[in-house]
């Protein structure tokens, strides 16, 4: 089955297509625009769709109604995930990996239009799109600790460091005087 960006219509984001560039808008606005397991799913397939879709010259990834996004969704994802199993922990965390790598190898640029809230995985799906454009007002958070994550799942240890540098990436430890 042949991926047809003109006839595209996915069932958990919205999607534009015109002149060669493809438009994502992760579309919950009332809940600041959280992933849940579907739409990481068919976020991942559309990603690996485009690498065989030459029709597409860029992407743009965007949230509706003012903000990014603002991670895996509280009720949708984070509750559930400490009701799992083992496999089923190791599932999420392959699904999350995917679609980072999905969008590492998708030959077109990835535009992260970045505004409001950018949190937790979202603001790893901005970290792995090849350009972000932020409004000055945007808010970053990575919150994967404080719902029990390491992040590392979704390559936060990985990417931010090579996008920021390691000084600044780590965090900071201060040191008494006089040791």
């Amino acid at each position: 089955m042949s991926f047809d960006p003109a006839t595209f219509k996915p069932a958990h984001f919205l999607w534009d297509y015109a002149n060669g560039v493809a438009t994502v808008t992760l579309n919950r606005p009332e809940r600041k625009n959280p992933l849940t397991f579907e739409s990481y799913d068919e976020l991942r397939d559309t990603f690996w769709q485009l690498k065989q879709t030459r029709s597409v010259k860029v992407v743009v990834l965007r949230g509706a109604g003012g903000n990014f996004c603002s991670g895996g969704d509280v009720h949708e994802i984070i509750g559930p995930l400490t009701r799992m199993d083992e496999a089923g922990l190791r599932r999420f965390t392959r699904m999350t990996g995917d679609l980072v790598r999905a969008m590492r190898s998708c030959p077109q640029p990835i535009i992260a239009a970045v505004e409001g809230v950018c949190a937790g995985a979202g603001a790893i799906l901005a970290m792995a799109s090849d350009i972000r454009l932020a409004h000055p007002a945007t808010r970053t958070a990575f919150l994967f600790t404080r719902v029990g994550l390491s992040g590392a799942d979704m390559g936060a240890c990985s990417i931010l460091p090579r996008l920021i540098g390691q000084g600044r990436a780590a965090p900071s430890c201060s040191i008494p005087a006089g040791t």
